[in-house]
């Protein structure tokens, strides 16, 4: 587990990982669209949005 998922949740440390396209080996498997679950890329959205 990372340590986003540490100091919030699973979801936002998914939505995170999107936002910052992280996937050299990450820890979840969020790092693009074509991976992302619909809730990591509404959750994403709603980080970006300042939420």
């Amino acid at each position: 587990m990372g340590l986003c998922a540490l100091l919030s949740d699973e979801l936002t440390a998914r939505a995170i990982q999107l936002l910052t396209e992280y996937d050299p080996q990450p820890p979840y498997d969020s790092g693009s669209l074509a991976t992302a679950t619909p809730e990591v890329v509404a959750r994403a959205r709603e980080l970006a949005s300042g939420g």
